[in-house]
């Protein structure tokens, strides 16, 4: 039924799988299938096809906070993208979809299988990223009102990350705000090197959004007003990227650009990991060559001479 779906899984102490790319809907091979999936940023999927109705899609979600991205240009962009595909969904999930391969939804992407597909295998960020594009929209628009803040919970912080985005409008920009914490004291100190060089490769980009990053739990000054924040406690820190009217002028950029920030979550994680592998890496290499000094260093025993008489007789000294 979606052909090609490919799956990729990572395991840490719990197993994510990622639902990369459904490529189309494929007529010629409807079949029925119950399939679970978590990803990233604590989602989760079934995609279901009952045996008496082939050509019927439901995908049930599960995405945290859903209450307040519904609230926030949630709805209003799942109805947008599927009008009149929504049903209750199962226990366990916040929304589901109902789609006919026979006869596919006409959401501002067309009416194809392959664009539709697409479109399902976007839900997340396409949900998650509602009351930043709505805000982005407004940008581009110029009707951006000044002075809110939308708070969006990204993740519980765990021993993978976690923290919080907020969304400030602006009049002349959008600026995203992620408070980034780790568990794991030496989570904290690889990610803080991590988050500063953002600050740095942003000075060397032409074009790119502004980028600030303030360590410890003091807040930045679009959030000093949020109340309870400066009782968080020691994070990571916080880091602001500031999108500007350029960025989202089109259509194409300003999904670019909150594809991009709402997976930064995933994205510092990702990183996170491979620096950590990477150093054990070294140091596992690092600790086998000096294994090899130390075993070439090891002093071998005396071998016994053996002793002669005159006339040529060895004997063994006792």
């Amino acid at each position: 039924m979606l052909a090609r779906a490919r799956k990729h899984t990572h395991t840490h102490k719990h197993t994510h799988t990622h639902t990369h790319t459904l490529t189309h809907f494929d007529r010629k091979k409807q079949e029925p299938c119950e399939i679970r999936v978590s990803d990233f940023n604590d989602a989760n999927y079934l995609l279901f096809v009952a045996p008496d109705s082939p050509s019927v899609i439901e995908l049930h979600v599960g995405l945290r906070d859903w209450d307040n991205l519904k609230a926030n240009g949630g709805s209003e962009i799942l109805s947008r993208n599927f009008p009149g595909c929504e049903i209750s969904p199962q226990e366990g999930f916040n929304l589901a979809l109902k789609i006919d391969s026979g006869n596919l939804p006409r959401g501002p992407w067309g009416a194809t299988g392959e664009a539709c597909a697409t479109q399902l295998s976007e839900i997340k960020p396409m949900l998650m990223g509602a009351p930043l594009t709505l805000a982005c929209q407004a940008l581009a628009n110029g009707s951006n009102p000044q002075g809110g803040v939308i708070k969006v919970s990204m993740k519980a912080p765990t021993d993978c990350g976690g923290g919080d985005m907020y969304i400030v409008g602006k009049k002349d920009s959008v600026v995203v705000i992620f408070s980034v914490d780790f568990q794991d004291e030496t989570d904290k100190a690889i990610c803080k090197v991590l988050l500063q060089e953002f600050v740095e490769a942003q000075r060397s980009v032409n074009s790119a959004p502004s980028c600030d990053y303030k360590r410890g739990s003091e807040p930045p000054m679009e959030l000093s007003d949020i109340p309870g924040i400066e009782n968080t406690p020691d994070i990571a820190g916080f880091i602001s990227f500031k999108l500007f009217k350029d960025h989202v002028k089109t259509p194409e950029k300003l999904k670019n650009s909150v594809s991009a920030l709402v997976g930064f979550n995933v994205y510092q994680t990702y990183h996170l990991k491979a620096t950590k592998t990477y150093m054990h890496m070294r140091m596992r290499h690092k600790s086998a060559e000096l294994l090899k000094v130390l075993n070439r260093a090891v002093q071998t025993g005396e071998e016994k001479k053996e002793k002669k008489t005159f006339s040529g007789k060895t004997f063994t000294r006792s």
